[in-house]
């Protein structure tokens, strides 16, 4: 399978299970409160789009692993998973950055003119989101030994990225830190999690874990960096968020720290070495995608 497969095959499935789950999720709180329903629909208009690419990885990461084809639907599941627990961590940011942009729509902290009500639904709209991970999680229709194994996964990094999130809002200056903010929001929850998140669904064994956390890590790298270059000198009209807000808000990032040609040199860098890690030309492909992206 190429990147073009992947995606054909896989990303529309995934973009229809999200707004089912979504929609299965407004239905539910209709029965507690019409507010709440406002709150769905906020969040339903902050999931449409995006590239899905940790839904794909963790569906990746499952067929590396040698897993069932039986067990593909259950698999999808797990990939709406990780979509909801992106668009958790993504409203949580967005306040915490206080972006009123994401994806082309307004975020949930800046639709409300009372900022501690705006800021404190936006804190608890993110957190349903990972209880319905929880809940998702623990009822694949998988093998339960597997089961387990993903969810141990997939509560080890959730709490990472909650590490790396808190350097980040303290605005660590030194390099030390904004290598470690990387290596835990990009290099193990962007990328490292959903593809041990598949792997571990499929019975994956210990080496394939390893494999995917070295070649996980050094796609993390090039993401991140990438991003930092597209939120320093992207287009927000492709980005779907202000481009310039870290130098405005003196928030440290490689792209202030480094300038625009040793960045685009770590980039590359990091690009080769996630390709040395693996032999499969979907996982190459996937390497330049990311590097490449402008959004």
């Amino acid at each position: 399978m190429n990147l073009q497969d992947l995606v054909g095959r896989y990303k529309s499935p995934v973009d229809a299970a999200v707004a089912t789950e979504v929609a299965r999720r407004a239905a539910e709180v209709g029965q507690i409160s019409p507010e709440l329903v406002k709150i769905l629909e906020m969040m339903r208009e902050l999931s449409v789009g995006g590239k899905r690419m940790r839904g794909l990885l963790t569906v990746l990461g499952y067929q590396l692993a040698e897993g069932s084809k039986e067990g593909e639907e259950e698999v999808i599941k797990a990939a709406v998973v990780m979509e909801l627990f992106h668009l958790g961590l993504l409203i949580h940011d967005d306040f915490m950055d206080q972006d009123d942009l994401r994806r082309g729509v307004a975020t949930i902290h800046s639709r409300y003119t009372d900022q501690h009500i705006g800021e404190s639904v936006a804190v608890l709209a993110g957190d349903y989101t990972f209880g319905w991970g929880v809940e998702i999680l623990s009822s694949l229709n998988l093998p339960k030994d597997s089961v387990l194994k993903a969810m141990q996964v997939w509560g080890k990094y959730f709490t990472r990225v909650g590490y790396g999130q808190t350097l980040d809002v303290l605005k660590t200056a030194d390099e030390k830190s904004l290598l470690s903010i990387l290596a835990l929001k990009s290099g193990e929850y962007s990328c490292v999690l959903p593809l041990q998140l598949g792997a571990a669904l499929a019975g994956g064994n210990q080496a394939i874990m390893d494999k995917l956390y070295k070649y996980g890590m050094e796609l993390g790298w090039v993401f991140q960096l990438r991003d930092d270059y597209l939120a320093e000198w992207g287009e927000s009209a492709k980005t779907g968020k202000p481009v310039g807000n870290d130098r405005r808000e003196d928030k440290h990032s490689f792209a202030l720290m480094y300038g625009r040609e040793k960045l685009l040199s770590e980039i590359e860098r990091y690009s080769t070495q996630a390709k040395a890690v693996v032999d499969e030309s979907v996982l190459h492909e996937i390497v330049e995608w990311v590097a490449n992206r402008d959004n």
